[in-house]
């Protein structure tokens, strides 16, 4: 399945004065179709054509020059979709249910408020012994927008990819921060579902098979819900501040820790001890699991950084979860058997075999100024001893005064001057160069620095190459001590990875041209070897702040590259995130009539 990165447009319905459009690629009638109007004129036939009478409902559907619903219609042959002559069909109350029994709408969205009264008018409708064809005609058509509001709700989500691009590239022009994300237009769009469910007399079923399958999508809208009915309940009280606690002592806080661990479903096995103020062991597994299902320093400490986390509103989980599960939707949605699913956000590389996690490894990502993208690619290449050529950025903006300084400082560390990036090419004496002229910030230096194999090279002794524009790949390091720190943002935007053989030995299983034993002879010594892999393995960076992980926990991670708060600025339901809608004036209103935002 290929897939396209590109801006979904806003559609909005209305049956007056009419705005109404979608992204690239939604479709109307089959290209191959021919009308019977056009089968009419053909040799074979003497009289004149005449025009194919158009019915009622698709003179008022084109009416509305609205062509989302025009689409829509289109694709059903101009059919009535929800009302039958008699009652509304079974797809009609699905939706209907659907609508009525989604936890993740609050009772007072649009969506559900315009379902009550849409039943009203439908059982007003059938009440009547004489229904005319104009108003079932209109009512189907306001069902209609009914049903691609949620529709576009449920596959698209809330996101503003638009807006969130422009903010980066905002990045990129004020800051020189280049980022990269790339997303996936959904597969399926409302007009392709509403055609399947028409096709099979079944919407749910329809509607599901455009959600994602990858991820842990619905296992993540499942705790979704959870959260929700606990809010519902009110949620948990903030917690005042503590001396820290550690395991075996004793404190008048423990009890408010205890209950406030089992509302989010840690401790609730724990009995209370005979002392409820002492901090035992049963309690002691339930905070350090809560401190690493929120990317807290694994340890049993009852600091400041538990009682910051127990004070994050409930809401605001809500409002993190609906945002990762829109990313979700956007994500590449094929799912190879053998892969490498990494986190931005958790620092962890996890490789799957189908949906068994062969093995997790720790990983250091890109400086909030040098961030990581996110983007699908394939793992072509493993690399031993590889070379690191140096981007002429990082030349500028770190080697430069240095160089002007001590024109050797960098050779002397292994980084060699050359004429090009073939490693063949001729050596440059550095001292020969004038190295005061570059700091101009047009001023491009015709030279190359690259980093010899060894024990100091930056990259290592292994690198696992996925070709793609923005020159990022997965890496060793030969600085292990930042795999403890617990957040690890330290690189220009590769990938370090803790364990880097252990990658190489699992991807030897799966490859019979990777030869162990050959290659950690290898390791030591300064020889260059590139392994073209037989088994090539799709990579998917990804940016998601809550996840269920494969054990069937909740995480929350901090938002180091302020990717939520950029895309929570531009939420399409802010109502949904506890957001209060901005207030126009008049003049905005006028401008803006024919371009609101869709309502869940």
């Amino acid at each position: 399945m290929k897939y396209k990165s590109v801006i979904v447009g806003l559609f909005l319905i209305s049956f007056g004065s009419v705005s109404y459009s979608f992204g690239e690629n939604w479709v109307g009638l089959d290209s191959n179709q021919t009308s019977q109007n056009q089968r009419a004129q053909t040799p074979e036939s003497n009289q004149t054509a005449q025009p194919v009478q158009k019915t009622i409902l698709q003179q008022y559907v084109e009416k509305t020059q609205a062509s989302g619903l025009i689409s829509l219609y289109k694709r059903v042959g101009y059919e009535y979709i929800w009302l039958g002559e008699s009652e509304p069909k079974d797809i009609t109350k699905e939706l209907f249910n659907m609508i009525k029994n989604d936890l993740t709408l609050p009772s007072n969205s649009t969506s559900k408020k315009q379902m009550i009264e849409l039943s009203k008018k439908i059982k007003k409708l059938y009440s009547s012994s004489n229904i005319s064809k104009r108003q079932r005609a209109i009512l189907d058509m306001e069902i209609s927008k009914l049903y691609l509001n949620y529709s576009y709700y449920k596959i698209y989500g809330g996101i503003n990819w638009q807006k969130f691009k422009e903010k980066l590239d905002e990045l990129t022009k004020k800051y020189k921060i280049k980022v990269g994300w790339e997303y996936y237009r959904p597969p399926l769009s409302p007009v392709d579902v509403i055609a399947e469910a028409v096709a099979t007399n079944s919407l749910k079923e329809a509607l599901d098979s455009a959600m994602p399958k990858r991820f842990r999508y619905k296992k993540l809208e499942k705790k979704l819900i959870e959260y929700i009915k606990l809010a519902k309940k009110g949620g948990w009280k903030s917690i005042p501040p503590y001396k820290s606690v550690r395991p075996n002592q004793i404190s008048p806080i423990i009890p408010k820790i205890r209950e406030r661990l089992k509302l989010e479903d840690e401790a609730k096995r724990c009995p209370v001890p005979d002392n409820p103020n002492l901090y035992d062991r049963c309690l002691q597994k339930a905070v350090f699991r809560y401190k690493v299902r929120h990317g807290l320093k694994a340890n049993k400490i009852i600091d400041s950084s538990l009682r910051r986390a127990f004070n994050i509103p409930i809401s605001k989980k809500i409002a993190k979860m609906r945002l990762n599960l829109d990313r979700i939707k956007w994500l590449y949605r094929d799912k190879e058997p053998l892969r490498i699913e990494l986190n931005i956000p958790s620092f962890r590389l996890n490789l799957y075999d189908k949906d068994k996690i062969i093995t997790t490894i720790r990983v250091i990502v890109g400086k909030p100024n040098h961030p990581t993208p996110i983007f699908h690619n394939v793992m072509r290449y493993v690399v031993v001893n590889p070379y690191w050529k140096i981007p002429e950025s990082i030349v500028k903006q770190e080697m430069l005064r240095h160089l002007i300084k001590d024109p050797y400082y960098y050779e002397r560390r292994g980084k060699i001057l050359k004429e090009s990036w073939d490693e063949n090419s001729p050596r440059v004496d550095p001292g020969s160069v004038d190295w005061k002229k570059y700091l101009a910030k047009d001023k491009h230096i015709p030279y190359y620095f690259m980093q010899i194999p060894g024990s100091r090279n930056a990259l290592g002794k292994i690198k696992f190459l996925f070709p793609n524009k923005y020159s990022v790949y997965i890496h060793d390091t030969p600085t292990k001590r930042l795999f403890f720190r617990t957040t690890r943002a330290f690189s220009h935007g590769c990938m370090r990875i803790q364990k880097p053989r252990e990658l190489l030995k699992m991807l030897a299983l799966y490859n019979d041209n990777i030869d162990v034993e050959d290659i950690m002879e290898k390791l030591g010594t300064t020889e260059k070897e590139t392994i073209a892999l037989k088994k090539t393995v799709p990579v998917d960076i990804t940016y998601l702040t809550a996840f269920v992980d494969d054990y069937g926990n909740l995480h929350f991670r901090k938002d180091i590259y302020n990717y939520d708060k950029y895309q929570f600025d531009e939420y399409k339901y802010p109502e949904l995130i506890g957001k209060k809608t901005k207030e126009k004036n008049p003049t905005q209103q006028d401008k803006n009539k024919k371009s609101k935002k869709p309502k869940a």
